[in-house]
């Protein structure tokens, strides 16, 4: 479990507790059947009551220690520092004593018959006797809980892991095949052919930007983030060749600061968006795009807004296609919930993207 989760506690880690407990209560019963057998204690108990006894006791115990987790749990999931929880874990651990003999009265009065006076004398003087047992008895499971928490942190990061270095090579795949895709590349070098004799310079940059762009996406390693400007290079090749297929009818600007160069997102995240807007926003009644592309910071957070001006989506077209899924579950394994994707058709016409995304600085 995650004691720092608003989820309950997991059953696996139940199943562990319940084992420490299962252990704890042998080892203390054949102590206890052990110092009766020989007459050193237990002797106005019959052997039924001392396991009644015993097994009452274990299980408040139990009860107030899942009770000090989860208040525990609880407080950290409204914010709280670490320090006031384990101070919560002290107080408990050292409750746990005086509850332990206050319980055990009551349930043995209860169930067994006896007649036990219930005086704060008598607790107090059983609790200095068996407080170091109970303290121990408490952070033992406190650690068992820690002690899980971090590997199961470890193997989701593993399998985290693995899931967005597949979610990046799919990514890649994906940026490829329509960068690969015949009508791309034909396009691409028909355009360029064409300028060969009447702009040689801008078709040597073209043919410069199509071998770059080509070569930086295959070249992406496994990596969860790279650098936004490192992102903007991919997507601005990518939009200067789209620039040379539709001259005047297509127009972006990308608009950030140079303060936020270096956050960092997760690596072909702008093109896949603005690749649909291009392949959509043309109709005959739509023969002009303008893209505009608005990064900025407001506190901890990285925004992007990604704007068109060209044919809104049908209804059949605004599922999410291979490289808008890559995207939404890239960002669900990154940030889990900690993050905001909105793609919408706006009035009076385009599709307006949206994503938000924790800031993080390389």
């Amino acid at each position: 479990m995650n004691i720092h989760s608003k989820h309950k506690i997991d059953t696996t880690l139940l199943k562990y507790i319940l084992l420490f407990f299962v252990v704890a209560f042998l080892i203390s019963g054949i102590g206890g059947f052990i110092a009766k057998g020989i007459g050193v204690a237990y002797s106005s108990y019959s052997w039924s009551g001392l396991f009644a006894n015993l097994l009452m006791r274990y299980i408040s115990k139990f009860v107030f220690i899942m009770a000090g987790i989860y208040t525990v749990q609880y407080i950290y999931a409204k914010g709280a520092k670490n320090w006031i929880g384990l101070c919560i874990h002290a107080i408990f651990a050292v409750g746990l004593t005086f509850y332990s003999i206050y319980s055990q009265i009551l349930l043995s009065n209860w169930f067994l018959g006896t007649q036990d006076a219930i005086s704060w004398n008598y607790i107090y003087t059983r609790a200095i006797l068996g407080t170091d047992y109970n303290f121990f008895l408490y952070f033992s499971v406190i650690a068992i809980v820690y002690a899980y928490n971090f590997f199961k942190k470890q193997k989701d990061y593993k399998i985290q892991e693995s899931i967005l270095k597949t979610q990046l090579s799919d990514a890649k795949m994906s940026t490829l095949q329509s960068q690969l895709q015949p009508h791309f590349l034909f396009n691409a070098l028909n355009d360029i052919s064409s300028l060969v004799d009447i702009h040689p310079e801008k078709s040597q940059d073209a043919i410069a930007d199509l071998s770059d762009m080509l070569r930086q996406t295959l070249s992406l390693k496994d990596t969860k983030f790279i650098t936004l400007k490192q992102e903007l290079t991919l997507l601005r090749k990518y939009l200067s060749l789209e620039k040379i297929r539709y001259q005047e009818k297509l127009e972006y600007d990308i608009q950030y600061t140079t303060e936020i160069e270096d956050c960092l997102l997760p690596p072909l995240l702008l093109q896949p968006i603005v690749e649909n807007a291009i392949k959509h926003g043309y109709s005959y009644s739509h023969d002009f795009l303008n893209i505009d592309v608005h990064i900025y910071r407001e506190e901890n957070y990285l925004f992007i807004t990604i704007a068109n001006n060209g044919a809104p989506l049908k209804n059949s077209q605004i599922t999410y296609g291979t490289g808008l899924t890559n995207i939404l579950a890239r960002l669900d394994t990154l940030y889990q919930d900690n993050f905001n994707f909105q793609f919408e058709n706006q009035q009076p016409k385009g599709v307006y993207t949206s994503i938000k995304i924790p800031m993080l600085i390389a």
